[in-house]
C-alpha cells in the first residue's frame, strides 16, 4: 500500500524543523564576547566546547548519532597560530569573536591546506572594555 500525500507530509513535517534547529542558521558558526562571558569558562577552548561544540566536532555524512572529533587550525587577528592547543591558553576575556569557517570555504578563501577548517579569533583591542565573568 503506498502512502498518500497528506499521511506523507505529515511523517516529514518535522524534519525541516528539525534540521533548523541543529543547522542554528548563519550565525552557528559564530561566537560573540558575550556569549563567551556567559560560558563560564576560563579558557578559549573550553568556551567552544561549551557554546558551540559542533565547531570541534565534524558528523559524516547520513549520520545522525556518531561525531568525530575535528581539528581545524587556529588563525588569531588574521595570522596563522597553530592547532586547538593555542586556545586553551588563551583567556576568554581577550577574545571579541570566533568565526569558524568550513573545510570547503577556507579552501576557497585560504587554500587547500585547512582539510578540518579553520577557526578565526579576533582578539579584543585596548580600547575596548573586557566582559565580567559573573
Amino acid at each position: 500500500m503506498w502512502p498518500t500525500l497528506p499521511r506523507l507530509v505529515g511523517a516529514l513535517s518535522p524534519l525541516p524543523i528539525l534540521l533548523a534547529c541543529a543547522s542554528g542558521g548563519a550565525q552557528a558558526n559564530v561566537i560573540s564576547a558575550p556569549e563567551l562571558s556567559r560560558s563560564r569558562a576560563t579558557n578559549t577552548y573550553d568556551a567552544i566546547r561549551r557554546v558551540r561544540p559542533e565547531m570541534l566536532r565534524n558528523r559524516d555524512a547520513g549520520g545522525l548519532l556518531f561525531f568525530q572529533p575535528r581539528s581545524p587550525a587556529v588563525a588569531v587577528n588574521d595570522s596563522l597560530a597553530g592547532s586547538l592547543e593555542v586556545l586553551r591558553g588563551m583567556p576568554i576575556g581577550e577574545v571579541a569573536r570566533i568565526e569558524y569557517v568550513s573545510a570547503r570555504e577556507a579552501a576557497w578563501r585560504l587554500g587547500s591546506e585547512f582539510r578540518d577548517g579553520i577557526l578565526l579569533i579576533a582578539t579584543r583591542t585596548g580600547a575596548e572594555p573586557a566582559l565580567s565573568q559573573r
